[in-house]
């Protein structure tokens, strides 16, 4: 990777990395000197220089004449953080506050809008995601995730913490289930009311599929469970009312034909 190529990785535009390159090479310079060592134009390179003084990369070395040098490079780490924590921030509130652009667009649009998100991580957001939306949730599961939440400590704490904030936020997740063993002693432990988990228990085996499905306000998610977890998200009322119905329909169903008693 070229020296250059670090800069911008810090986040500095072409014109900035240039500059504060041929000040890194030659020592203090001029706007004059920098135009010529830079091909821009001496206006420019004054403006880029300002520039570079204010995020603490470069200091004029003379209060009367523009003449710059840069300040130790270690500074670049500095800015690199201040952006990484910038992007983190508006990631968040992008997150946070969009929909009421997706309001507006489906209201003059009916093409749904799809991201596919894989590993552990993406799981995960999906579950983050049923957070920020803050409205109950229709789930379908699959036993092809038994004791997957257990795997490590890390995958239950998150899992626990999920299910602290929801109860929190007060959620209520409407949820059919295999009736697994593990599955009936966690709810006969009494933690489903705890969790405002409404459960119907459906038999083993009647659904096999290595995969779950969830509907929650204008969204719907799947994850399918293999070698790696494959989340798909879906934002679209018609897609989430499709499946919040099945799921009602399934769960009607059930709770007419199988024993409930794992309550």
């Amino acid at each position: 990777m070229e020296e250059t190529d670090i800069l911008k990785k810090a986040g500095l535009n072409e014109a900035q990395a240039a500059i504060y390159y041929s000040l890194l090479k030659n020592g203090a310079m001029s706007p004059a000197e920098l135009a010529t060592e830079t091909g821009q134009s001496r206006e420019n390179c004054y403006a880029v220089a300002k520039k570079l003084v204010e995020l603490g990369l470069i200091e004029q070395t003379d209060s009367k004449k523009a003449r710059y040098r840069v300040l130790n490079p270690s500074s670049l780490e500095v800015l690199a953080e201040k952006r990484r924590k910038v992007m983190a921030k508006n990631e968040k509130l992008v997150k946070d506050n969009i929909s009421a652009l997706l309001d507006i667009f489906y209201a003059n649009n009916e093409m749904p809008g799809a991201r596919t998100l894989e590993g552990i991580e993406g799981l995960e957001e999906v579950y983050k995601d049923m957070l920020r939306v803050k409205k109950d949730v229709y789930y379908l599961r699959t036993d092809a995730d038994e004791g997957f939440w257990h795997d490590t400590e890390e995958h239950y704490d998150f899992l626990e913490k999920y299910r602290e904030q929801r109860s929190i936020l007060g959620i209520r997740t409407y949820a059919l289930t295999p009736a697994t063993k593990r599955a009936v002693k966690h709810a006969r432990a009494g933690s489903d009311n705890a969790w405002n988990f409404d459960r119907t228990w459906m038999p083993v085996g009647d659904y096999t599929a290595p995969a779950e499905m969830w509907a929650y306000g204008d969204k719907a998610a799947f994850c399918t469970y293999g070698e790696t977890q494959i989340s798909t998200l879906i934002t679209s009322p018609a897609i989430a009312e499709a499946i919040r119905q099945v799921i009602k329909l399934l769960k009607n169903f059930y709770q007419k034909n199988f024993p409930q008693e794992q309550k």
